[in-house]
Formats: structure tokens, sequence, C-alpha cells
């Protein structure tokens, strides 16, 4: 009985805050995928290989905490491949990577019907992901305003 309570408070507080918001012009989310957020420097999103830059030293195979990367035969080299459900975007490869051949981009929101889909051969991992957005999307960046919190602005 004494934990209903503190439930409830929460509840009530939950929906006072929604209710406040339903009203007032601020958003406090952004309008996906018209606007989307300006991403930091440095962000990790989906990585991309250079098959030139790639000199077939696996380093970036055997980094991998999550066995994610697998190296391919193609043309007498060894590529890596990546499978995108294994990765947990630590970076490693990117890092280690001597040659620089590896790559983020600021891809991040592509999403397939099946696991098989989500594994990169080395062919489909040295091209770049294309955006799944029919027009640009508006690109908005995130400003802390002291009375509101989060304010979105155009960039």
């Amino acid at each position: 009985m004494k934990r209903s309570i503190p439930d409830v408070k929460g509840h009530a507080k939950a929906i006072q805050t929604g209710l406040k918001y339903l009203f007032t012009r601020p958003r406090i989310t952004t309008r996906y995928p018209e606007e989307l957020q300006e991403l930091p420097k440095g962000y990790r999103g989906m990585m991309l290989l250079d098959t030139e830059k790639c000199i077939s030293c696996s380093l970036c195979a055997r980094i991998c905490p999550s066995n994610a990367i697998k190296m391919y035969i193609r043309e007498e080299k060894r590529f890596p491949g990546l499978n995108y459900v294994r990765c947990i975007f630590c970076g490693f490869c990117v890092d280690i990577c001597p040659a620089e051949a590896l790559n983020y981009t600021d891809v991040h929101d592509l999403a397939y019907y099946t696991l098989k889909e989500h594994v990169f051969e080395p062919e489909k991992f040295a091209e770049k992901a294309l955006s799944i957005f029919k027009k640009t999307p508006r690109q908005v960046k995130v400003v802390i305003h002291e009375k509101r919190g989060l304010k979105y602005e155009s960039t």
C-alpha cells in the first residue's frame, strides 16, 4: 500500500507536465524526420570503408570487442565487413586503423527488415549509406534556454 501512493503521485505529476506542454507553444522535441538535430563533432554514426586505403592488416577485426567485423577475401586482398547487429559503435576499429581506411559518417537512422540486411560485406561497407529522406530535412541546433530548458534553432 505504501508504494502505490508515490506511484500515483508520480503519474499525476507526469500527466500535469504533459498537460502543461499540450497547451503551450514551445515544443520539447523536434519534428523528426522533417527536422534533424545537428550532430556533435566526433559523432559515431555508421562507418565507411575506403578500400583504396585499406592495407588488409585485420587490426580492426582483431580489436572489435563484439566480433562485429569479419575479414573477406576479395581480389587476393582481405577487406573488413561489418555486422551492424553486433556493432556497439565503440570506435576501436576506426581508432586503430593505421591507414585511416575506416571513418564515421553522419548517417545513423537506417532500418532494415531482416537481420541479414544488417551485414555489410566489403562492397556494401565501402558505399556511403544513402539518406532515407525524400527531401532534405531542416537542420536544428540545440540551445539551452534558462526558462524553457532545451530550445531548437535552425542552423
